[in-house]
């Protein structure tokens, strides 16, 4: 599985619209090692290029801070499961991903509640893999 990770000075890239790094992460999923690290450059200023780039390398899942309407839904249209509105150190992060343990309210950003996952059908926290989550304290 391919995962997407915006980055800016090593943290969650804030805003995901006008992030120009992408660290590429591959792994088996939950609890399996990395298997590679790649940071991409996203030079495409249009949505269209920019989601395009991440699907065509087989980008599956999106770690990003906050993020438009319109780049959601076109992430979401391209079958890419987001996580947005995640903010911290993006080590952490990605531990904290392959623990399953990422939507907890210290990772999330300044006035969110917790970072929220989203795929195409579903709306919101609380369906699907996101369900996962729902049990976890707020550390």
């Amino acid at each position: 599985m391919k995962l997407a990770i915006t980055v800016w000075n090593g943290r969650i890239a804030p805003l995901f619209d006008v992030a120009k790094q992408v660290l590429i992460v591959e792994t088996e999923g939950f609890g399996s090692p990395v298997t590679e690290l790649t940071t991409i450059e996203l030079h495409n200023d249009s949505v269209a290029q920019k989601i395009a780039t991440l699907a065509a390398i087989g980008v599956k899942a999106l770690v990003c801070g906050a993020i438009s309407r319109e780049y959601e839904e076109a992430l979401l249209n391209a079958d890419i499961e987001l996580d947005a509105y995640v903010a911290g150190d993006v080590t952490d992060i990605l531990e904290a991903w392959q623990r399953g343990m990422m939507h907890q309210r210290r990772y999330s950003m300044p006035g969110c509640q917790r970072p929220r996952h989203r795929c195409r059908g579903r709306r919101g926290q609380g369906q699907g893999r996101g369900q996962r989550w729902n049990h976890l304290r707020d550390d």
